[in-house]
Parts: C-alpha cells; sequence; structure tokens
C-alpha cells in the first residue's frame, strides 16, 4: 500500500512539474515578434538601408542585445570600464544584426510556426518554431531562448538556435566561443576585439557585394 501511495505521489509531483506545461505567453511572444522581423525581410516596398534599419529596430526590442553583447565576452566583461564597454557594443550591436539578418535571410518569403516550448526554469523558456527554408524547400526548426523580466511583465530573447545538420547552432553561444577564444589569445585585449570583429564586419560585406552570397563567414 505505501509502494502505491508513494507511485501516485510521484505520478502527481511530474504531473504538477512546470516542466510538463507549455509557457503559452512566450509562445506568444515568439509567434508575434519573430513574425514581424521576419516581416521586415519580405518588405519589397523597402530598399537595402531601409530594411537593414528597420531589422534593427525590430530586433533591438525583441532581444536585450546589451546584455548579449556582455554575455558573450564572458568573464572578460567584468573587467570592462563604462567607456571600453561603450566602444565595444557599438560595433557588436552592428556585427550581431548583420548576423541576425544573413541567417535569417534564408527564410525570406516563409512564415513562421510555433510548435511549442520547455521551461528550462521559472523565468526562462526555449521555444521551438519551425519554417520553410526559402534555399532548401524544407522545414528548419529555430529554437529560442526567452527569458521573462524580473517583474514577470515583459520578455526577451537572449539567443537564438538554428538547426542545421542534425545539430543546433545558437548565434551568441557561436560568438561567446569565438570571443572568448580570441580574447585568451590576446591577453583580454578589447580594443584588438574590436578591431577583429570589424575585419569580420568588412568580410561579410565584401561577400555580399561581390556576389558570394550573404553566407556567414565566422
Amino acid at each position: 500500500m505505501k509502494y502505491k501511495s508513494a507511485l501516485a505521489a510521484a505520478a502527481l509531483l511530474v504531473a504538477a512539474s512546470p516542466a510538463a506545461f507549455a509557457d503559452k505567453k512566450s509562445e506568444a511572444y515568439v509567434q508575434t515578434n519573430a513574425s514581424s522581423v521576419l516581416s521586415v525581410l519580405n518588405d519589397k516596398s523597402l530598399g537595402a538601408e531601409a530594411r537593414e534599419k528597420k531589422f534593427g529596430e525590430y530586433m533591438n526590442q525583441f532581444a536585450h542585445m546589451p546584455s548579449i553583447a556582455r554575455r558573450v565576452l564572458g568573464v572578460n566583461a567584468r573587467g570592462l570600464s563604462d567607456a571600453e564597454f561603450n566602444r565595444y557594443y557599438k560595433i557588436f550591436e552592428t556585427y550581431a544584426l548583420e548576423v541576425y539578418q544573413v541567417h535569417f535571410d534564408q527564410f525570406r518569403g516563409a512564415g513562421l510556426r510555433v510548435t511549442g516550448s520547455k521551461d528550462d526554469s521559472p523565468q526562462r523558456s526555449t521555444v521551438e518554431s519551425v519554417i520553410k527554408s526559402s534555399q532548401t524547400g524544407k522545414d528548419t526548426k529555430i529554437y529560442w531562448d526567452v527569458l521573462l523580466s524580473n517583474d514577470g511583465k515583459s520578455y526577451r530573447v537572449r539567443d537564438v538556435g538554428i538547426e542545421l545538420g542534425g545539430s543546433v547552432l545558437w548565434l551568441a553561444q557561436e560568438q561567446q566561443a569565438q570571443f572568448v577564444n580570441y580574447l585568451d589569445r590576446n591577453n583580454g585585449d578589447i580594443d584588438k576585439l574590436i578591431t577583429r570583429i570589424n575585419v569580420l564586419l568588412a568580410d561579410m560585406e565584401a561577400r555580399k557585394k561581390d556576389g558570394r552570397g550573404s553566407a556567414y563567414k565566422g
């Protein structure tokens, strides 16, 4: 009898587990805002410059770029002065938005559909969505790391994961791996990292202009 009672109690605990419930609010947040971001890329009435500007505005509302900028530096962010961080952030924001646009560009003309979510903590959810690639014609899974604010009133995206070849490429995590490795090899010199980011940006622009496409090259 005690064994059966223990099993029943365990079943109730599993049923009551927060991870068992999809976070409908974070799902709705992603569905609405990701669709708005992608609609900018699909807006044929916008020129390239206007599209990039509007895309940046939407992404800054959707994701908290200053937090992402600090996170990708790892422990190196702790020792930065405000002046150093501001100098770095100015170029990082431009670079990060370009990377997002490059990856989202493959879904131009397609609609995003949220398919579910799981709660990673009381304030964090991973929202899963599907979108058809305009390049391959196949559905691609996109994952959104969503954070609820401390006051419980707003959401922001911390990272975006794109399923490629059976594995998931998390954009902020990929940048963190690159940046931390570079800083480790250069004594944590933030100005050298800024120079490196400028080189990456120039390469991305060159690839677009000379017809090699906008494929991201890390």
